[in-house]
């Protein structure tokens, strides 16, 4: 399936060049909190892919610009592919060292339509996608492709409420498509999971009961 297979209804994803990206990137090493935000969800994508025991492929889609490798590298010594739609991000991707070590393959293609045959690897990674889908069909099918794709694991984050910081938030109005992050009930995503196809293993919290962050680790229903 090629970025021009799109189903129909699906997300044309924003697309950054290469200033883009970088801005993107050094967004999230611009100070004390937002650097310790980055080794905490670090932390705890590697404690959720520890805890599905043995993989031996990842796909960690979109990637971006390389902010999760070194969780994916501790996490299996098997392939991994890293993924995005965006060229400009898979350059500064290209940069990071798992990749000029030929640790991690760079690929080029959608969440929509993953550029990879059925059942093609063990786990996918999705970080910071899922918050920015604010309508439940385009998380169900961006759900539907990753089924597809994956054999056993999908591992996703996304902002949710029954937190501090989501009471503080309060309601805010959804924005269609690829927009601003946004606060998914808990009882919502879960049930779209379970519609998808998946069984959720376990869920972490960045900041138990006060972030609105969590990291949901799932199996794929036969």
């Amino acid at each position: 399936m090629s970025e021009r297979d799109l189903p129909p209804g699906a997300l044309d994803l924003p697309r950054y060049d290469l200033e883009g990206a970088e801005r993107y990137d050094a967004h999230h090493e611009k100070n004390l909190r937002t650097r310790l935000t980055t080794w905490r969800e670090r932390a705890l994508l590697l404690r959720a892919l520890r805890g599905l025991g043995s993989i031996d492929s990842i796909l960690d889609i979109p990637c971006g610009g390389g902010r999760f490798f070194p969780a994916l590298i501790h996490a299996t010594a098997g392939k991994i592919i890293a993924a995005d739609n965006s060229r400009g991000m898979l350059a500064v991707a290209a940069r990071a060292t798992e990749v000029r070590a030929g640790r991690i393959r760079l690929l080029e293609t959608s969440a929509f339509a993953i550029a990879l045959p059925d059942l093609a690897v063990d786990c996918i990674v999705s970080e910071r996608f899922f918050h920015h889908l604010a309508r439940s069909e385009d998380r169900l099918r961006a759900l539907a492709e990753m089924r597809r794709v994956t054999r056993r694991y999908l591992v996703l984050s996304l902002w949710v409420d029954g937190n501090l910081q989501a009471r503080r938030r309060g309601q805010r109005a959804p924005i269609a498509g690829y927009g601003r992050r946004g606060v998914v009930p808990r009882s919502t995503a879960e049930a779209e999971f379970a519609e998808a196809g998946f069984a959720v293993r376990a869920a972490y919290d960045l900041l138990p009961r006060v972030s609105m962050w969590r990291l949901y680790a799932m199996e794929r229903r036969a």
